[in-house]
């Protein structure tokens, strides 16, 4: 007797690239029908606005508009060649009252000048504060990296300025911080 071979057809030749093709027009459907369902639905906060905020006289200052609103001049970013300059410093007008001093034979020692800088962060790693100031460098800030040691440690100060008087370096400080970015007022006198 000859055994005879029988080979079977499966059916579910071809199954996998059926199944393939039918999955993938569910997903789109079902993905379709979950933008279709965001789309149709109201936004959670659309309809809340902030409450506005009326400024007595005297209660201070209005809040800064932040840049790129429509309607808002562009802020001048020129940097002068003469402003960046390290070491500038904004002349003091004496008052009049002041009695000029009195000629002396030896030389008085000059007044140390008060400069105030912003400190953005101090890293261990270079890279990192390179990175910062190449960020602050984007949205229109000169900066630069002090390379200091501190008990035995090497620390990276990345500083903005200097600055001659407090209200300018405040005036920085605001600006950067409704771009996020956190500094510290240090005062240096030189």
């Amino acid at each position: 007797m000859k055994a005879t071979q029988h080979t079977a057809r499966h059916p579910a030749q071809g199954g996998t690239l059926v199944g393939m093709f039918i999955g993938l027009v569910l997903g789109v459907v079902i993905a379709a029908a979950v933008v279709w369902y965001t789309k149709r639905m109201e936004a959670p906060f659309a309809g809340a606005a902030p409450p506005a905020q009326t400024i007595q006289p005297g209660q201070g200052q209005p809040p800064v508009a932040l840049p790129g609103k429509p309607g808002d001049a562009a802020p001048e970013t020129r940097f002068q060649f003469y402003d960046i300059l390290p070491g500038r410093t904004d002349p003091v007008p004496q008052s009049p009252s002041a009695a000029p001093p009195a000629a002396s034979s030896t030389p008085a020692a000059p007044m140390p000048v008060k400069q105030h800088y912003l400190q953005a962060g101090a890293f261990s790693d270079p890279q990192e504060a390179d990175n910062l100031k190449a960020a602050l460098a984007m949205k229109g800030m000169e900066a630069h990296v002090q390379q200091v040691m501190v008990q035995g440690n090497t620390f990276f100060r990345l500083r903005l300025g200097p600055y001659g008087k407090t209200d300018e370096a405040n005036g920085v400080r605001a600006k950067l911080a409704q771009q996020g970015v956190e500094t510290m007022l240090i005062d240096v006198e030189e």
